[in-house]
């Protein structure tokens, strides 16, 4: 029986008081009756409604931040599991750990916003790649599976949009309603060190530092750091040469490609592909936008091994993907506006411009992948042995001198022989999926002792 959490059960209130927000809740109690609690129900109309899903996300923002709230958060038992990273996979093992009985656990997010990648904006700025579409978890193929399925989440994906592919901020909605309902979180904590390189784990608790000398102690970490940082950050400067996360931020912004008539894509990923879309404007659009105004003319993507034709593009790459492929022929008027030109892309900051291979562009936005993040105390995953569940095989990666745990993406988890025979494994953005980590990282929870027993 689902019961609202302290903090969804105010939420409610604050969305209900407020008319300009409850229109989305009023019109979802006609259905209430579909739902397995009203408050479900009233969730997914705020979900629907773009001002209940603003002024939800206000109030959790607001809620989160509190500072008397995070000490109380800091300084609660240790005998539960800590949570490093606020994105899906916290989300995920946060709900399945509370629903098997155990106590809530405590999120530590770096930033100002929860809800990890699909938060970095608070407005849509790019698709899911799964379809939207009902029903539970499953294999990709499999027509009655919902991919982008949150094990135990309030409400789903699939209930707050009708769209052919869903938005980040859908997906963020849900994390974020998530974690609220299963777990404490606190932002702007980003973890410095646990323990250190000589702590010898003997049955007591691992010592966790935090921003501005914030500390405590855990009986048991899970990382759930995701892909980690950007690669080549180091060699942004924040106009001319940007990460994806700073070009998707100047998406969700008013008139995000002003300015810019010629722009270059650095990296063939799902990444480089979502920034490909913004620029064609095929991707969610932003606030203020439009192309009498704002066009970008020309886009040279530098891309190691992906089509160049537009025949070529339509047989190689997903359906998530397909409409980038017509852009890769010239118009009626014989114009071009996208070329992958199949090579690395060496940048050169310059004044008001950046080169590449001698070329100038008003922008180059690197999407080359991801670094991990070093923590104090933990080595990288030559450190970790992998962790199985029966029935459910590899589900995570634990550190073999202490209860450290990573899960998701930062796990690097291989292929079944199932998902090889189904031909998953064949497409390498599968290694990172949702549909195939969040079952993992749900078996891991649903297993594991009590924290205080570990």
């Amino acid at each position: 029986m689902f019961e609202p959490s302290t903090a969804i059960a105010n939420l409610l209130s604050a969305v209900a008081s407020n008319p300009a927000a409850a229109e989305g809740m009023r019109l979802m109690t006609e259905r209430a009756g579909d739902f397995a609690h009203p408050a479900v129900a009233q969730l997914t109309g705020i979900a629907l409604d773009p001002a209940g899903r603003e002024a939800a996300d206000r109030f959790l923002d607001a809620y989160w931040s509190d500072e008397q709230r995070q000490r109380d958060a800091l300084t609660a038992s240790s005998d539960r599991d800590v949570i490093i990273g606020s994105g899906y996979h916290a989300a995920v093992y946060a709900a399945t750990r509370v629903l098997a009985g155990h106590p809530r656990p405590l999120v530590l997010e770096r930033d100002s916003r929860v809800g990890g990648t699909f938060a970095m904006t608070s407005r849509p700025v790019f698709w899911l790649n799964s379809r939207n579409r009902p029903g539970g978890p499953g294999l990709a193929g499999d027509q009655t599976a919902n991919l982008n399925y949150l094990p135990g989440a309030p409400i789903q994906a699939s209930n707050v949009s009708a769209a052919e592919y869903q938005t980040n901020t859908d997906m963020a909605f849900v994390i974020r309603l998530t974690l609220a309902q299963f777990a404490d979180v606190v932002p702007n904590a980003n973890v410095l060190a646990v323990g250190d390189y000589d702590y010898d784990y003997d049955g007591g608790r691992m010592p966790v530092d935090i921003t501005e000398g914030r500390s405590l102690s855990a009986a048991r970490i899970i990382d759930a750091r995701g892909l980690g940082d950007q690669a080549g950050e180091d060699l942004t400067n924040g106009t001319t040469i940007v990460s994806f996360t700073q070009f998707m931020r100047q998406m969700a912004e008013a008139w995000p490609l002003r300015g810019l008539r010629r722009v270059a894509v650095a990296g063939g990923g799902d990444a480089g592909k979502c920034a490909v879309e913004s620029l064609l404007g095929i991707a969610p659009q932003p606030p203020m936008a439009a192309a009498g105004l704002d066009w970008v003319q020309r886009i040279d993507w530098y891309a190691d091994d992906l089509p160049t034709s537009c025949e070529q593009w339509q047989l190689d790459i997903r359906g998530r993907y397909q409409a980038i492929g017509r852009h890769l022929r010239a118009d009626r008027s014989g114009a071009r506006r996208l070329t992958v030109i199949n090579r690395r892309a060496d940048v050169v900051d310059l004044p008001g411009t950046a080169l590449v291979d001698g070329k100038g562009y008003d922008l180059v936005v690197l999407c080359t992948g991801a670094k991990e993040p070093r923590i104090q105390g933990l080595g990288d995953i030559n450190s970790c042995d992998f962790q199985t569940v029966t029935g459910a095989g590899a589900v995570a990666r634990k550190y073999v001198d202490r209860p450290v745990f990573r899960v998701g993406p930062h796990a690097r988890l291989p292929f079944t022989s199932l998902e090889r025979a189904e031909g998953i494994a064949e497409q390498p953005g599968n290694a990172v999926a949702m549909f195939r980590l969040g079952s993992r990282t749900a078996a891991l929870a649903a297993t594991l002792p009590p924290a205080a027993d570990s």
